[in-house]
């Protein structure tokens, strides 16, 4: 699939890279319909964070479940979703707080996770053709079906996930 690519400040590049797959059965794919670019991307983009060649961008997506897990209980292919900006579990005692952003489960060692975001986990950003969704039922946020409010939904790709 193609995907943003970082390769070094002021540097990024539109490449082929693995396309994701399903890691764990709460999991989802998502083709990506929407990825915003987010001030914090310029950041990394202009080199003031540690991020790493390879790193993939975007973490304010919205798009079509493509396929599942087989723990994935409140989802189904083909649902429009959006995702916040941070991956959380959903479970830890941060998450049942309600202080999702400081999940303690999925970025061991650290406090939080996010999509594209240097220093936040393992999981590569959304802008890119599809993007896997860990804990796919607390991290998806569904969407009326159909394309008539395609715009305003753009819009919530950028301000829903911040």
């Amino acid at each position: 699939m193609k995907a943003l690519h970082y390769e070094g400040p002021f540097k990024v590049s539109v490449k082929e890279v693995d396309a994701p797959s399903i890691e764990h059965p709460d999991d989802c794919i998502v083709k990506v319909t929407t990825a915003a670019i987010c001030g914090s991307d310029l950041h990394m983009y202009q080199g003031r964070t540690a991020a790493e060649a390879g790193l993939v961008f975007g973490h304010e997506n919205m798009g079509i479940i493509t396929e599942v897990g087989s723990g994935v209980t409140l989802l189904k292919k083909g649902d429009r979703v959006v995702m916040p900006f941070n991956v959380a579990d959903g479970r830890c005692r941060n998450c049942e707080e309600g202080k999702t952003a400081f999940c303690t489960g999925v970025n061991p060692g650290f406090a939080g996770g996010a999509y594209g975001y240097v220093a936040m986990g393992p999981y590569q950003g959304g802008q890119a053709q599809f993007i896997r969704v860990p804990y796919a039922d607390f991290n998806c946020l569904t969407l009326p079906p159909g394309i008539e409010h395609e715009a305003d939904f753009a819009l919530l790709a950028d301000i829903f996930p911040t």
